[in-house]
């Protein structure tokens, strides 16, 4: 067993309410982290249901709410604790639309997620945001799709060799191997003017389906940021607190780490719909679809997608918990973990 020897400093943004440390023997923390009150399978599930039984997203109330919870179960722990709110620049869809034309028809997307029997979240589904990415760009984008797998720069790399020319079209990309604020940099950076991302089948998906088996289903979406910087983008390496100084949209343009093109996120079902539409040649067999999938072909078009995405930025309060375990020795030395779960 090796000895805590400093403070661990843990900062939580509404965050998960366990943590596990190796502590000295009969130590008052040692003796709560392997408590069945704190770090037993069912304990550890009690928490993660309430933290995630009602949609949460940051700046919500429901998300102040999540933070107060964490903070009560680390109280309630001894474990010295308190919340500190920041001021942050945040990002909400106002609208979103995805069309696709084709000589044959035109396809309306609805973006929605269903409702599944059995889901135990389905009385809350109404409090569920839209679909979207957070910081993404508003815009319109309309062109012809180019699928690019995982959208990385290999894959770029792949297109070209193909004699496939990706400028001024909408990126069709799916979900995995790189983080999603790449796959639009990347898309950006060869001549696209939008991008959709989704969660292909073939990764994230199964025989079965929530709320009856861990893998997505058809319908779902995988949201998040598509920032590429760290913290608030308008106070890049300062606290966002109160009056205090940010960066303009032009500045924060400049500092190369906001979508410069609009992008939206997307289902399997929505995803294998467009990859139908595909022209052009055969994509490799490493960038096909899993069991019951149509071949993937890389385009350009011939069908003509319109994405458009309109987000509003505001500036709303959120809550960090922190809670500071004291090591038994050396304890003006700092370690810190940190956990987001908004």
């Amino acid at each position: 067993m090796t000895k805590l020897t400093f403070f661990t400093f843990i900062v939580l943004a509404t965050s998960i309410s366990f943590i596990f440390l190796e502590t000295p023997p009969k130590s008052f923390y040692h003796t709560l982290f392997i408590s069945d009150s704190f770090s037993d399978n069912s304990s550890i599930a009690n928490h993660l249901y309430t933290l995630t039984k009602r949609p949460h997203v940051a700046g919500s109330q429901a998300n102040a709410d999540a933070a107060a919870y964490v903070l009560s179960i680390f109280t309630s722990c001894n474990i010295p604790s308190h919340l500190t709110s920041y001021d942050v620049a945040l990002t909400y869809p106002v609208s979103r639309s995805l069309t696709l034309k084709s000589s044959e028809k035109t396809i309306k997307f609805g973006l929605f997620q269903e409702i599944y029997d059995g889901d135990p979240y389905a009385e809350v589904a109404n409090e569920v945001l839209p679909t979207f990415h957070a910081y993404a760009r508003s815009g319109t984008a309309t062109g012809p799709v180019v699928y690019a797998n995982y959208g990385r720069v290999e894959d770029y790399a792949t297109l070209r060799e193909m004699g496939v020319n990706v400028s001024n079209t909408v990126v069709l990309a799916r979900y995995g191997k790189i983080y999603r604020g790449d796959i639009v940099h990347n898309a950006h950076a060869v001549g696209a003017i939008g991008v959709l991302i989704f969660t292909d089948k073939k990764d994230y998906g199964g025989e079965k389906w929530f709320p009856d088996d861990k893998w997505m289903p058809p319908s779902g979406v995988q949201v998040g940021s598509v920032y590429d910087g760290i913290g608030d983008p308008t106070t890049p390496g300062w606290p966002s607190t109160g009056e205090c100084e940010r960066l303009s949209d032009e500045e924060v343009d400049e500092g190369g780490n906001v979508p410069l093109i609009p992008s939206l996120p997307i289902s399997w079902a929505d995803g294998d719909a467009i990859i139908r539409t595909i022209g052009g040649k055969v994509a490799n067999v490493d960038w096909q679809g899993g069991k019951d999938s149509p071949i993937y072909r890389v385009g350009p078009g011939p069908a003509i997608a319109n994405l458009s995405y309109e987000g509003q930025q505001v500036i709303s309060t959120i809550q960090n918990v922190i809670a500071v375990i004291e090591g038994e020795e050396e304890p003006d030395r700092y370690a810190s973990l940190t956990f987001n779960f908004s």
